[in-house]
This record gives structure tokens, C-alpha cells and sequence, in this order.
């Protein structure tokens, strides 16, 4: 039975109330989109500002297309922290509402008038953004009648007609926006319970071919070896083997052609670095307790860690926690070695709100600045990645611990007074606005 007992509506009533929701949501999405072009239209970069782009497996691609005018690093990051993003996925927002703003005006019209969603027109956008100014107005011109029920194939197909027709010599900055279409991302920072991280990306289809095979026939030697498991968990277990260079399995006999197979492949020995909640002997242990590992970040139960250290070719390295409450102290401007060790193991990630960068590539930022007199401790220590330690630093945003009882705990402000509180769980927004927009 279900435990909420629904409003006594005719079933009429409950489909109009359902719709009227539905339609003020999407009008919802649509002034944000617009909020987010108004907002990049008002904060151009001049000379000598730092223009914002999108950054992506190391590329620094525009947030819109050319003829689209740059928008100021610090203000592209001020408005899609406030509206909960990460860095990628708001620089893309962004991006994708100037492009249909400046770039689209006949697509961007229906937008305004209610008659597109944000989605049908980033799907365009997407597409239209690698173009040139004459390109794209071809492609705003053939599609924005029918926007609302074009396909991604037709959007496609209709942007390279236009390529081809205005920019038949200049397909070099399509390509590379095709190319970031390609990736392959494996979770470490959402490890489960039980050890399992998420693994997901897009590849040519020559390589996906060939990581399939590869894997298909890893699964299948694991059965052929005695493996009871089901194939999901043995295809698993296979990936984990591609990655230490396990191309076969060993086997027992120890002659012939076989042997030297085995022989001829040469695993890497799989590394493990824990940091454990308890003491080293309880690994071995009967122990109910947690640990967790470096590459993950997460909480695991002591069977998972148990288990990994009881396989074959595992090299373990434990490491007892330090005390992230201690306050250490040095007299020099450098961080010491423990002390920076310290303030990762506290804070795990960059600690600007929303930032998952790990913490071990950031910078360890002065709170209270050297050069005015803050100290290197502890508590005026925080890891911050290079992008957000510059709007710290140039920008106007500012931060403080929330309190010596509460480490690992800050409270950020942005230029414009947007507050937020950072802790290792996550992003809370303070004083958010109210439904009538007090």
C-alpha cells in the first residue's frame, strides 16, 4: 500500500495540476538559461581580463563560438557556483546560452517566446558552437522553424551541410570539439561500501571493438580456470587485469609454448595505499571497523580491505591516520611535508564550493594571506586547485574556517554576497532565495 494518501482530486484536476507544474518548471529552466546569456552579456572581458572557456582533458576551447564576445573568467564562475555547478558542466551552460543568444537570434527568439526548452536548444548549440558566424547563421536560419522536433542526427547533418557550404576549408575546430566527445572516466571519488567504483566513456568504435574482445576473452579464461562467478563479475575482474597488463592468465604447467606465453607476460603488481581507522593488526583481524583508501576517498567495510590484501601480487601500504584536529605550526612560509599531508587527509578535495579536484594536486592556500600576517598552521591551511586559489586570491571571493571546534568546515562568500557552506560531504547554499524572490 502506498504511505502517502493523495489529494482528493478528480482525475481531470490531477492531470491539469500535474501539467500547469510541468509548464511552470520549463519556463522556470527557460529564465535561468536567459538569466545565464544576460548575465555573460554583462560581464564581456575587456583588455587585460582573463576570458573564461571551457576546460576540458586539457584543452581551453571558447565558451561560445567566434564572433561571440568573451566573458570574464571570475564572473562565468561567480554565477554557475551560485547556481550549484561544477566547473565544466556550468562553463558549458554558459557557453551554450551566449551561443543561442548571439549567435542563434531566430532559434533564441522561440526560446524567449515559450515555444522551445533549454534542452531542444542546447542540443543545437552543441552542434553550432564550432562553426563559423556565417555557418551558424545558416544553420539558425534552416532549423529554428523546426526546432522543437528536430532529431540529433538532422541537427547534425544539417551543421556540416552548412560547414561545408560556408567554411569548406576549415573543419579543424569541429574536430576538436568531436574529439571531446570522446572520454573515459573511472569514479575514483564515489567508491561504494564495498569497494566498487563507477567506470563510464565513450571511445572509437574501433577501440571499444578491441577493449571488448579483450575483456570477452579475459571473462572467458576465468571460467575456463575453475571462476564460479557470473560473467558481469568476471568481465569486471577482467579490466582490473587489462589494466596490470594481464593479457593471459598464468598457468600451471611450466613447458612448452604455453608456459612461455604465461611467461611472456609480465603483470604489474597491483598497489594499495590505506589509510586505516584502526590499528595495523586489526587488517588481519576479526575487527568490524573502516578504512579507507587513498584512491578512493571513501569509507570501505574491513572484509573489502581484507580481502584485496589476501590477493596475489598486492603490495599493501598502511598508513595511520593523523590527528587532522591537531594544530601544527611552522615559522616558514612553506608548508611542512606533515602538515600539508594533514590538511588533504582533513579536506580530501579543493574546498571552493562544488570543487571536486583532489586534494593532493591543489595548492595549499594561506586563508589569512602570508604576506598579511596569517600563519602556516593547520587551521589557516586549506587546499584549493590553481583555478580557484586565482579568484581567491584576484577576484573577491573569500572564506573562513567556521570554527576551531569544526575542522574541514569553511564558509565561502562570493564577490556579489552569495554564501555558501563547504564541508567534506559536500555544498550547502546559505540563505537561499525565497519563492517570492525575497
Amino acid at each position: 500500500m502506498p504511505s502517502r494518501t493523495p489529494r482528493l482530486l478528480r482525475d481531470s484536476d490531477a492531470l491539469r495540476a500535474a501539467m500547469a507544474a510541468r509548464a511552470a518548471a520549463e519556463q522556470a529552466e527557460r529564465d535561468v538559461f536567459i538569466a545565464a546569456a544576460d548575465w555573460a552579456i554583462a560581464h564581456v572581458a575587456g583588455t587585460g581580463d582573463v576570458a573564461g572557456y571551457v576546460i576540458d582533458t586539457g584543452m581551453m576551447l571558447p565558451l561560445a563560438g567566434p564572433g561571440a564576445p568573451e566573458v570574464q573568467e571570475h564572473a562565468v564562475t561567480e554565477f554557475i557556483t551560485a547556481l550549484g555547478m561544477t566547473q565544466q558542466a556550468g562553463s558549458f551552460y554558459v557557453g551554450h546560452a551566449l551561443e543561442a543568444c548571439v549567435r542563434l537570434p531566430r532559434v533564441w527568439s522561440r526560446l524567449v517566446k515559450g515555444e522551445l526548452t533549454v534542452w531542444q536548444v542546447r542540443r543545437i548549440t552543441e552542434d553550432t558552437i564550432p562553426l563559423s558566424a556565417e555557418a551558424a547563421d545558416l544553420v539558425d536560419a534552416r532549423i529554428a522553424a523546426y526546432a522543437h522536433q528536430v532529431s540529433r542526427t538532422q541537427i547534425s547533418n544539417i551543421c556540416r551541410v552548412a560547414q561545408e557550404h560556408a567554411d569548406p576549408g576549415d573543419a579543424v575546430l569541429r574536430k576538436a570539439r568531436e574529439a571531446e566527445h570522446r572520454c573515459f572516466e573511472v569514479w575514483m571519488g564515489q567508491a561504494g561500501f564495498d569497494g566498487t567504483i563507477d567506470i563510464s566513456g565513450r571511445l572509437d568504435q574501433p577501440d571499444a571493438a578491441d577493449l571488448e574482445r579483450a575483456i570477452a576473452a579475459l571473462a572467458e579464461q576465468l571460467k575456463k580456470a575453475g571462476s564460479e562467478e557470473t560473467l558481469n563479475v568476471r568481465r569486471a575482474k577482467a579490466a582490473g587485469m587489462l589494466a596490470r597488463g594481464e593479457q593471459a592468465l598464468p598457468l600451471e604447467t611450466g613447458g612448452g609454448s604455453e608456459g612461455a606465453a604465461a611467461s611472456a607476460t609480465q603483470p604489474r603488481s597491483r598497489h594499495l595505499t590505506l589509510y586505516v581507522h584502526l590499528s595495523v593488526d586489526a587488517v588481519t583481524g576479526a575487527l568490524g571497523d573502516v578504512a579507507r583508501s587513498e584512491a578512493s576517498r571513501s569509507p570501505l567495510g574491513i572484509d573489502v580491505i581484507k580481502a584485496w590484501c589476501q590477493t596475489v601480487g598486492t603490495s599493501v601500504t598502511v598508513r595511520p591516520i593523523l590527528d587532522l584536529a591537531a594544530e601544527r605550526y611552522s615559522d616558514a612560509y612553506e608548508v611542512p611535508e606533515l602538515m600539508r599531508e594533514q590538511i588533504i587527509l582533513r579536506d580530501h578535495t579543493c574546498v571552493f564550493p562544488y570543487c571536486r579536484r583532489p586534494a593532493r594536486s591543489c595548492d595549499a592556500d594561506h586563508i589569512d594571506p602570508w604576506e598579511s600576517g596569517g600563519s602556516t598552521s593547520s587551521s589557516n591551511l586549506a587546499p584549493l586547485c590553481r583555478k580557484h586559489h586565482r579568484h581567491k586570491t584576484h577576484d573577491g571571493w573569500r572564506y573562513k574556517p567556521a570554527g576551531p571546534d569544526q575542522p574541514g568546515v569553511y564558509l565561502w562568500q562570493s564577490p556579489n554576497g552569495v554564501r555558501f557552506r563547504r564541508d567534506r560531504h559536500g555544498t550547502t547554499l546559505l540563505d537561499p532565495p525565497q519563492p517570492d524572490g525575497g
